[in-house]
């Protein structure tokens, strides 16, 4: 690129993350990583060179957020082309089972963050004519029982996604949404540990009233289907910010566009598809 355009990712310290602000670094963007521990940033630096700026940022501090803004402007002349909406988190369990201040922590980073970062970020996108890129998931398309919070989260992404591309386009920043399915990432490790500690937390009866989605959860935690390095999603990020004519949706991965037909089916149809799914998950399961 004759004149670099700058991109911030948040949530850039591993996983889709990094995986994003590397494949940006190497495209020849300015990339501003977003990360919650100076460490994290400078191992990225040590990785990447010179045009990958770490920026400490949680997306659950407004503070945070102002310092992030005013450092970014700073070097950009207020201008930003790219912001990528990565950081997040994730929670599985049955509902009745998981605590509700999960729950609450899951919508502050997934969905409350992603809005206050978008909005703090707005006025240099107008500037830089720029694009928002946020990342969503197959649960934003079709909701599966035991992910009911982390799929509500992935579903808001979805409509503040839709609503954001009517509300700026006349202002000439352009808003995509790129769906992963199952993705290499250590965030496999964290939600194995945190679903084991809430279950370990959970009263007899809940574990047992449960226990068939409980052991099929389980099941698809320790060997996910279709599971694709971080680097699928960066490419198509690149591609969400380089394309000429920029898609309203990309789906990465065999998961999310079999989501995609599921969606697409009669409400009876598709629960009698996702029910008969389950049981012979839990067949498989009970016959090994």
């Amino acid at each position: 690129m004759e004149h670099p355009r700058s991109v911030l990712v948040t949530g850039a310290s591993t996983g889709i993350g990094k995986a994003i602000a590397l494949a940006l670094h190497a495209r020849g963007f300015v990339v501003f990583a977003g990360v919650r521990r100076e460490s994290d940033g400078v191992a990225l630096r040590r990785e990447a060179g010179d045009r990958l700026e770490p920026v400490l940022l949680d997306v659950t501090s407004q503070d945070s957020i102002g310092r992030a803004v005013a450092a970014i402007s700073e070097q950009t002349g207020g201008e930003l082309y790219g912001l990528v909406n990565n950081a997040g988190v994730g929670l599985g369990g049955p509902l009745e089972i998981v605590p509700i201040e999960e729950t609450r922590k899951l919508m502050e980073v997934n969905v409350i963050g992603l809005l206050a970062v978008t909005q703090a970020f707005l006025p240099l996108l107008r500037k830089g004519q720029g694009r928002i890129v946020n990342i969503g998931s197959l649960a934003g398309i079709v909701a599966m029982p035991g992910g009911s919070s982390y799929a509500a989260s992935k579903f808001a992404v979805q409509a503040i996604t839709d609503s954001l591309r009517l509300e700026l386009a006349p202002v000439g920043v352009q808003v995509s949404i790129v769906d992963p399915g199952a993705i290499e990432s250590a965030l496999w490790d964290k939600g194995r540990t945190q679903k084991a500690a809430i279950l370990d937390a959970a009263p007899p009866h809940l574990l047992e009233l449960y226990a068939p989605l409980i052991e099929l959860g389980k099941q698809l935690g320790e060997n996910p289907r279709d599971i694709l390095p971080a680097a699928c999603v960066a490419d198509d990020v690149l591609l969400a910010l380089t394309a000429r004519k920029l898609k309203p949706r990309y789906l990465v991965g065999p998961g999310p566009k079999k989501a995609a037909r599921l969606a697409r089916m009669p409400v009876r149809l598709r629960e009698w598809v996702i029910g008969k799914f389950m049981k012979s998950g839990v067949e498989r399961d009970a016959r090994r």
